[in-house]
């Protein structure tokens, strides 16, 4: 099921993750919260607390299929991994949820120009902050690898299939598993075996997901270029 919308989408060209096209709704929502929820205390303009009250309740709404979707990415994109980001991100979402609908109804006990709205307002964008910088841990946590053009297939299949668990050869999973110098590398036999059909928390690969021609492509990127660094 799942992998039949992530199909679907892929035929009409939309081949990235969802999740990052809706986790800025509620971001820039909370932002503006906090925004017009200032500026209508300092000028005492209700139009602005309404504005800000919009926002809010707007961010809270917007939660919920941002976290639907970036669940739905997690096990497309990274196998269900329990990478740190993943655990931390998973463990503020729900927080994030329940500040929000604070937020919410003190907003309409006090309006948003109180003190206590726009603390709370204030905890959420903290949530956000948070929520943001572990979304870059993902992404931003390693560095990218150089290659020479002999191998960009095989690294754009590294970068889609393996980076999340495997940032620079790594495991963020078990550090004591490696990619570098693991002995599946000695041979491509080993290594696709090993992909193929994975022992662990590894996600298996079928051929429909990285074919033969791909996987052959992915070992020669790892031996030639991520296991020589």
């Amino acid at each position: 099921m799942l992998s039949s919308i992530y199909e679907f989408l892929g035929n009409w060209g939309y081949h990235h993750p969802i999740h990052p096209t809706e986790v800025h709704m509620p971001i820039g929502l909370v932002v503006g919260a906090v925004i017009f929820a200032i500026l209508a205390r300092l000028f005492r303009r209700e139009r602005l607390a309404s504005a800000a009250s919009s926002c809010i309740l707007l961010a809270f709404v917007w939660t919920f299929p941002t976290i639907l979707f970036g669940f739905m990415d997690w096990q497309q994109f990274y196998g269900g991994a329990w990478m740190f980001p993943i655990k931390a991100k998973i463990a503020l979402a729900p927080f994030l949820a329940l500040f929000l609908f604070v937020a919410v109804l003190l907003g309409r006990k006090y309006g948003a120009a109180s003190l206590k709205v726009i603390s709370s307002y204030l905890l959420c964008f903290i949530c956000v902050v948070a929520l943001g910088y572990f979304g870059g841990e993902m992404v931003y946590i390693w560095n990218k690898t150089p290659s020479s053009e002999e191998f960009k297939k095989g690294e754009m299949a590294f970068i889609t299939n393996c980076r999340p668990c495997h940032p620079q050869g790594g495991n963020v999973i078990d550090p004591s598993k490696p990619v570098h110098r693991s002995r599946e590398l000695k041979t491509f036999e080993l290594f696709d075996a090993l992909v193929r059909e994975p022992k662990g928390e590894m996600p298996c690969f079928s051929p429909s997901e990285i074919p033969e021609a791909e996987m052959k492509e992915l070992y020669d990127y790892i031996v030639n270029v991520l296991d020589r660094k």
